[in-house]
């Protein structure tokens, strides 16, 4: 009976604020904010620095209570991985910190070890696990911030700023481990400036202005079929035949050392990570027409 209930709870929302404001020192930072939360979905929140979006994802984690209205798990427990705008100072190497996070977790030290060598791996920082991250750049630390929240497959993953510090490189692997996650059933809410982290991942983005939502915009991903433009420095002739023969690649223009490929949208994950797995550089994702503007007057919105 409670393994129904907690299902039914599922299915009903994974967390849901009612009715939600936040104040700090009289001022409200959050008003009346409603949200409901289900499984495997990826909401996007999008506004400008100081609209309320970090202070909604700490209300959403349950590490602030809000000052007035509800906050509800309907299953009863959730596991949440969390990652703050600011990385902590921390002097310890990632193994002794990630280590450490999944034993606090306590999530079994055998398959922790195992699912963070795959994420150290995916996230390109195996060479830098028993390294101190006192000495670590932004887009380091930031790579370590999202292993430690992604490990152990929460319910719910809140981001705030992911992609913040990372290279192209570093970006798309991240996508790829988030879409990943998302398959899997984790719902993910993110804090994001980035249309293209937007139009691959969301399901609906929430536009935040002086702490009220004001906006909702569903099913914003790019549909098959849509072809967009990839830029990308591809090495050798043998790497190249493989990625002009891919499915879904209609062209593959030089451009003095850079290629040009004409991608239809749904094969565009497949062969960004085939570039990359060959050595390549992805230097620019083009979106199809007519994306692009929609995905862009939200952002300048967002930015008023």
């Amino acid at each position: 009976m409670a393994d129904k209930r907690e299902a039914e709870g599922r299915d009903d929302g994974l967390v849901i604020l009612r009715d939600t404001v936040k104040t700090y020192n009289g001022r409200n930072v959050l008003h009346n904010i409603s949200l409901k939360v289900r499984q495997g979905e990826c909401i996007a929140l999008i506004g400008k620095n100081g609209s309320g979006k970090s202070t909604l994802l700490r209300l959403l984690a349950g590490l602030s209570r809000p000052t007035s209205g509800t906050r509800t798990v309907p299953g009863g427990s959730l596991r949440i991985g969390y990652v703050p705008e600011r990385f902590p100072p921390i002097v310890f190497t990632p193994w002794e910190f990630l280590s450490s996070a999944a034993a606090v977790r306590g999530l079994d030290k055998r398959a922790a070890e195992e699912e963070l060598s795959v994420l150290l791996r995916q996230l390109d920082m195996e060479h830098a696990m028993h390294v101190k991250m006192n000495q670590f750049s932004k887009g380091m630390l930031q790579k370590i911030s999202l292993i430690q929240a992604i490990a152990g497959k929460p319910d719910l993953l809140l981001l705030d700023e992911p992609l913040s510090g990372l290279d192209v490189k570093a970006q798309e692997n991240l996508l790829h481990v988030l879409l990943a996650q998302k398959r899997s059933g984790t719902a993910i809410v993110m804090s994001v400036h980035e249309s293209k982290l937007i139009e691959r991942a969301a399901d609906r983005v929430l536009l935040i202005q002086e702490g009220r939502i004001v906006k909702e915009t569903r099913e914003v991903r790019r549909q098959p079929g849509a072809v967009a433009q990839v830029s990308a420095r591809i090495p050798g002739n043998d790497a190249l035949a493989e990625i002009a023969a891919l499915p879904g690649v209609a062209n593959c223009t030089p451009d003095s050392d850079v290629y040009l490929l004409q991608v239809e949208e749904d094969s565009i994950d497949q062969v960004l990570r085939i570039i990359l797995d060959r050595g390549g550089s992805v230097l620019a994702v083009i979106p199809a027409e007519g994306i692009d503007a929609r995905m862009g007057e939200r952002l300048q919105a967002a930015a008023r």
